[in-house]
C-alpha cells in the first residue's frame, strides 16, 4: 500500500514538471478571464491556472457564477486545443463547451444550455494604465 501511495505522488510530480514545460500559449492563457452571455447583463471573472488537474489545468469559477451560468456546475478544467482554441472540460476530460481561437476579438461558443458565451481577458491594472491591450491567443504559428 506504502509502495502505490509513493507511485502515485512520483507520477503527481512527473505530470506537474510536465506542466512546467507546457506549451507557452497555454501559460499566456492562464489569468482572469470575464464570462459573460452576448446580450445578456450578467458577467462573471473565471480564473484559468496553471495548477495541473485530471482535466488539464484547474478553472476557479465562484459559485455565484456557477449559478448564474449553469453549465460551469459540472467544469473542472480547461485546456487549449490543438488550434489553440479554450476548451472548458468535466473531471473526466471530456468537452463541456469549446471557444475557438480568435485571430482578435473575444471568444464566443455556444454553451450546452443554448446561450452563447463570451470569454475574454480581463486587462490587468498595468495593460489598462497604458492602453496596452491583453493579448489574444491565436493557433499555433500565429495566423
Amino acid at each position: 500500500m506504502r509502495g502505490l501511495a509513493l507511485a502515485l505522488a512520483l507520477f503527481l510530480m512527473a505530470d506537474q514538471a510536465a506542466a512546467a514545460a507546457v506549451d507557452p500559449a497555454a501559460v499566456r492563457a492562464s489569468g482572469d478571464w470575464r464570462l459573460s452571455e452576448v446580450g445578456g447583463k450578467i458577467a462573471c471573472t473565471l480564473t484559468l491556472t496553471r495548477q495541473v488537474s485530471l482535466a488539464g489545468f484547474e478553472l476557479k469559477a465562484p459559485l455565484a457564477c456557477r449559478r448564474a451560468f449553469p453549465p460551469l456546475r459540472s467544469v473542472a478544467g480547461w485546456m487549449l486545443d490543438d488550434k489553440g482554441g479554450i476548451v472548458l472540460s468535466d473531471a473526466n476530460a471530456q468537452p463541456i463547451v469549446t471557444f475557438p481561437a480568435q485571430a482578435r476579438g473575444p471568444y464566443e461558443a455556444r454553451a450546452p444550455d443554448g446561450r452563447t458565451w463570451r470569454l475574454e481577458p480581463v486587462k490587468s491594472e498595468r495593460a489598462g494604465a497604458e492602453g496596452e491591450e491583453t493579448p489574444i491567443i491565436t493557433a499555433p504559428g500565429g495566423i
